[in-house]
């Protein structure tokens, strides 16, 4: 018995036609190590750029960008450790801050408006406390800026360690291993399957993760209340319902924090914390209304 909206994993029409549009590859020197960037649609239009989440890269938006790209000029980079940029010793929001300015930067970007995922939104909201102007907006995409007391001094047992780079003999294993980060089911099967296809890299050992695993024990962030109470540019936020990072409590606690607006957060129904991967419609939709208001 087939079960499900989609049991076969067919791949809709729009999904094929935005993954099979080739952006271009662009790379900047960011203290010794090269980054690399995706540049989708005309350079000379207006510009939007996408930040990954942890252990994430640029083509987590291979089949979202295409949307935006007749009206915007979309820029995703790789942080570094991450994708397909060089890996460093250690890491952190600071030097994340200014792989995001070297990339706006070498694109002649003026203040463009960001969408940020996850880790991103940290680093993005961090980065405006070096560089006010980098941005016109931020959009938070599930993106956790500060905790509740509480639930920070819980979290501090929960950081992630360094994973073993575990080598897989052929890609078709390797895909089958891959696994998103917190654990979610995601009816959207062919975007997963497309990004884990991306994921990983051959070495003598076999294929594995693209991503450092010394950025679990290496990565140093910051405490971001200030910036979230007193920010130097518009925020707003899009979050999944049923997501299981952007709880309600969270969620509270950011509005009061920040003093943000209702009118500046919006929700997807039915998505988690991966929200443009199992919603990718939805979030099209809701993100071209923003970026056109």
């Amino acid at each position: 018995m087939l079960i499900g909206n989609n049991p076969l994993n067919e791949k809709p029409e729009w999904f094929k036609n935005n993954i099979e549009i080739n952006p271009k590859a662009k790379y900047v020197e960011v203290e010794n190590k090269k980054i690399k960037y995706f540049v989708w649609g005309d350079d000379s239009l207006p510009k939007v750029i996408l930040l990954h989440g942890f252990n994430a890269h640029s083509y987590w938006w291979s089949h979202i960008a295409p949307f935006f790209s007749d009206k915007y000029c979309v820029v995703a980079l790789d942080f570094s450790g991450m994708g397909e940029s060089e890996h460093r010793e250690e890491y952190s929001q600071e030097i994340y801050s200014k792989e995001i300015k070297a990339v706006t930067d070498d694109m002649k970007c003026n203040k463009p408006i960001c969408l940020a995922h996850s880790m991103g939104g940290a680093i993005a909201m961090f980065s405006t406390s070096i560089f006010p102007d980098l941005f016109s907006r931020i959009i938070l995409l599930d993106s956790v800026v500060v905790l509740p007391p509480e639930k920070a001094e819980m979290m501090k047992s929960r950081r992630p360690k360094a994973r073993m780079e575990i080598a897989s003999d052929s890609i078709d294993t390797a895909v089958s291993r891959f696994r998103l980060m917190p654990p979610q089911p995601c009816a959207q099967e062919y975007v997963v399957e497309h990004i884990a296809k991306t994921s990983y890299r051959k070495n003598e050992q076999g294929w594995v993760l693209k991503a450092d695993p010394k950025i679990s024990n290496t990565y140093k962030y910051n405490d971001l209340h200030e910036m979230l109470m007193n920010p130097t540019t518009s925020l707003e936020i899009i979050y999944g319902q049923l997501s299981q990072v952007f709880t309600p409590d969270v969620l509270d606690y950011m509005k009061y924090v920040g003093q943000i607006d209702e009118k500046s957060i919006h929700r997807i129904d039915g998505a988690m914390h991966h929200l443009f991967l199992d919603k990718p419609l939805e979030f099209k939709d809701l993100v071209l209304r923003l970026l056109e208001s």
